[in-house]
């Protein structure tokens, strides 16, 4: 199964262009990061991330996400920690919690 997401530099090249001159301004900040396009889980999986959040663990070498809704996480102290943000400031949100 093979399918391309409609994302990437050659769709939003003024995005990249800014998060390079952000990635080279912050060398030790930028190794910790990367961009990710969502539209695969939106386009294939059908993943709405404003009703869901992505739960990811480790299972020997593999990293494994699921989605479940938002409504299952509050906003305390007992959520996951967040490994992913999305939305645009001063309103990100966790977009994939990780299990360590």
């Amino acid at each position: 199964m093979t399918h391309k997401a409609k994302c990437g530099p050659e769709r939003d090249p003024e995005f990249f262009k800014d998060v390079a001159e952000v990635f080279a301004k912050h060398p030790g900040a930028s190794r910790r990061y990367s961009v990710r396009c969502l539209a695969l889980e939106a386009e294939v999986l059908g993943v709405d991330i404003t009703k869901q959040v992505g739960v990811s663990r480790i299972e020997g070498d593999r990293i494994v996400t699921e989605f479940r809704s938002r409504d299952e996480f509050g906003n305390g102290e007992d959520e996951p920690p967040c490994c992913e943000f999305g939305g645009d400031p001063p309103h990100e949100f966790c977009v994939r919690y990780c299990l360590y």
